[in-house]
């Protein structure tokens, strides 16, 4: 649903939720990349500490940096991993009381939205993308939950995987990023998560898949890194030694034409001898917002998709990775009818429509993946189907998916109108992909 006039500047959003910190960009209507919100005008601060924080004693909550600041000062509760007691779903303790974890979620998302009014009105907003770094179906469905309960003007909300943000990132930049393997290292002090996508030329579109590796080789403490002078350039010239080791191998196996150093992990400049081999033959780059600012690509290609966007498709771990159709006679010619169609998030596949069957009370399904495995026929048996007359049998299907390798196939006969009364029969079929 779009509205507003058709000069009217709208904005989407991309909103990066993480378990530590989260972001938000917005792409203007008007504007060709998006820009991040900093929550110190001014200021490239674009971190937004994903925690919650009740006054002892009072009904007052504080989020963010202003949580932090609170804690810190020792007259707060804190109320951290907001997004893992969502994923629970455990009532969280604070203090002498427990709150629902979708209501704490919700409670952060909703104030982190008010810094927007810095820069934008939500009521400018026509579509927001919200993306994580595991989107399974529990995630979707707290996500859900939250959206719900949030209230939001526009419906057109979405979500998406960190990988499929860093793809949609990489639609926007120039080409020539564009023909060898591309990286994407997100470094937390803890963690670091490198992306690696893999871009297929010799299709069309071309298919970019990605993988993430996890390297916890490179974990700090607690404090990070160290105070004290010496220990600080000791533990500098670790990192740089194992990041060197991964990068070295990682580029041994396959042409690296791009590196991006996400993440607060890479602020110290610790990466001396890793950056020079990294440069010799390759573009880097360092920011830690390209997660947000993809999604907010990704929100405005969900609603008004470009020409870039069909150049490429993206087959991630939560991607449909097969076409599903059906030859159906048309005006007498037999034509291909498309049910699903390969490279949509799993848990937004959905498709119905009403045929008229033929009396061999079969369905057949034509499952052809995109991954190099051979298409194959599924056959659909309507057991009791009753008899009538050739072309008054209606039928209404439905597709749907459980998770991202089924798809639950749901028929059911609606008979003729008033002359073959339907019967209401109901037949479904699991197809595992």
């Amino acid at each position: 649903m779009l509205f507003g006039s058709a000069d009217e500047k709208r904005f989407v959003l991309g909103y990066d939720l993480g378990e530590k910190v989260s972001q938000i960009s917005f792409l203007a209507s008007d504007a060709d990349m998006p820009e991040t919100l900093s929550v110190l005008a001014g200021a490239e601060l674009y971190n937004i500490p994903t925690v919650l924080c009740k006054r002892k004693d009072v009904n007052q909550w504080f989020y963010g940096k202003e949580a932090v600041r609170h804690i810190r000062e020792g007259d707060g509760i804190p109320v951290n991993n907001l997004l893992a007691s969502a994923r629970e779903g455990k009532p969280v303790k604070v203090g002498d009381s427990e709150y629902d974890p979708i209501a704490l979620l919700t409670l952060f998302i909703k104030r982190s939205l008010s810094l927007l009014s810095m820069e934008l009105s939500l009521d400018m907003v026509e579509a927001i993308m919200f993306t994580t770094g595991s989107l399974d179906h529990r995630m979707v469905q707290v996500l859900n939950a939250v959206t719900a309960a949030l209230e939001l003007k526009t419906t057109n909300i979405f979500y998406q995987s960190h990988e499929e943000s860093f793809f949609n990132y990489m639609l926007y930049q120039p080409d020539e990023l564009m023909h060898h393997t591309i990286l994407a290292c997100d470094y937390d002090l803890e963690n670091m998560n490198i992306f690696r996508m893999n871009l297929n030329h010799n299709t069309k579109p071309v298919v970019a898949t990605i993988d993430v590796k996890n390297y916890d080789s490179l974990r700090l403490g607690p404090d990070g890194f160290p105070k004290d002078a010496a220990l600080f350039h000791r533990t500098c010239d670790r990192l740089d030694d194992e990041f060197l080791t991964i990068m070295q191998k990682i580029c041994s196996e396959r042409i690296v034409s791009t590196i991006f150093l996400l993440g607060d992990g890479f602020h110290e400049k610790w990466t001396k001898r890793s950056l020079e081999f990294l440069c010799r033959t390759r573009r880097v780059f360092q920011g830690n917002n390209l997660f947000s600012k993809g999604a907010s690509i990704a929100a405005r290609e969900r609603i008004r998709p470009t020409l870039v966007d069909k150049k490429y498709v993206f087959l991630g771990e939560d991607k449909l990775k097969a076409n599903l159709g059906m030859n159906l006679l048309k005006c007498g010619k037999e034509v291909y009818f498309a049910l699903l169609d390969a490279g949509v998030n799993w848990y937004e596949a959905e498709n119905s429509f009403d045929i008229i069957m033929d009396p061999s009370g079969i369905i057949n399904i034509q499952v052809t993946p995109l991954t190099g495995k051979s298409p194959r026929l599924v056959q659909f048996y309507l057991e009791g189907l009753e008899k009538r007359p050739n072309g008054t049998t209606r039928l209404h299907i439905s597709l749907d998916m459980p998770s991202v390798d089924e798809v639950n196939v749901k028929v059911q006969d609606m008979g003729f109108g008033e002359l073959f009364p339907g019967t209401g029969q109901v037949w479904e079929q699991l197809i595992e992909l």
